[in-house]
């Protein structure tokens, strides 16, 4: 039950020979680019062995890979892992011995391979390991319970490995039904470098056009008394921005977005409720919304905590 998921890719899939045609091998290529992109973080293998993997020479690699590699290094989605064996993998199926022991010290989603690795026994029946000819994106949406541990199961790459983090909902609040919403700010906490995190909310205390308004000083009184202790054991500073009014709710980070029908409320009897991930270019028109120089929305006023 995720939105985003977390790959190991053996080398053998960017090997044009392990391909009938080169064409073919830029086609499962393409769409495992787009993949990576959109809504994974890829497993940079023994602490990037697997990435210099790509220096070996007279292999004819992908044209594209080194060229991929360093722009998923760029956007924070090729993520250094530990070695889990005690040798350093030679061939393709090594390298899948590597990911699948990985996968046992750290669970992932997939590890995928070339139909030729997929084939051998060992594997065959194994569906952690994904013949690349037969590579499926994941949902585009989900359907959860209101309740903490399902926030925390599908936001739990987002909070472990984005740069940037923004938390949009206009009702977030030190209050009985965001009590849990802590629990997601101290999973993004503790690492370093630590994340830059927003929260997007509006200054009316409730809904309807006559609701209270929160005073600037009130709402940060406030905030800080019930954000400086989990933030402090986090380890973790957040921005909050105090918006006009909105009502859709997101969790926009720089790994991708996810639209939000009820938002990070909880609920005593938690109801399924449904989110949705964001396309690229609709995630950064979201982040366009809501940056502090907005056109959409008139921002009343901002504080950090702590």
């Amino acid at each position: 039950m995720t939105l985003f998921v977390e790959y190991a890719v053996t080398p053998d899939v960017f090997n044009v020979n392990c391909y009938k045609s080169p064409e073919l091998c830029d086609v499962h290529c393409r769409q495992l680019y787009e993949a990576f992109f959109d809504n994974s973080i890829v497993r940079n293998l023994r602490n990037g062995d697997w990435e210099k993997f790509f220096s070996t020479p007279m292999v004819p690699w992908q044209s594209r890979i080194r060229h991929v590699l360093k722009d998923l290094t760029k956007a924070g989605r090729l993520i250094k892992i530990s070695p889990a064996l005690n040798h350093n993998p030679q061939n393709e199926r090594e390298w899948c011995e590597e990911a699948l022991a990985s996968h046992n010290n750290l669970p992932l989603n997939s590890i995928i391979v070339s139909e030729a690795i997929k084939r051998k026994r060992p594997y065959l029946k194994n569906s952690l390991v994904e013949d690349v000819n037969k590579f499926s994106r994941s949902t585009n949406s989900i359907r959860l319970k209101r309740h903490i541990d399902d926030y925390k199961d599908a936001l739990k790459l987002i909070l472990k490995h984005a740069n940037s983090i923004m938390f949009i909902d206009p009702y977030i609040a030190p209050e009985p039904n965001y009590h849990d919403f802590f629990l997601l700010l101290e999973a993004a906490g503790n690492r370093t470098p630590q994340p830059h995190v927003e929260i997007h909310r509006k200054i009316l205390r409730g809904s309807g056009q006559y609701a209270p308004r929160w005073g600037q000083q009130d709402m940060e009184d406030a905030f800080r008394k019930a954000f400086n202790p989990v933030l402090l054991k986090a380890d973790l500073k957040i921005k909050v921005f105090v918006w006009d009014n909105f009502h859709d709710r997101y969790l926009i980070s720089n790994l991708g977005g996810i639209h939000m029908s009820n938002g990070f409320d909880t609920s005593k009897r938690p109801h399924p409720t449904t989110w949705s991930r964001l396309g690229r270019s609709v995630r950064d028109e979201v982040q366009r919304e809501f940056d502090q120089g907005s056109i959409d929305h008139t921002l009343q006023f901002t504080f950090e905590i702590p």
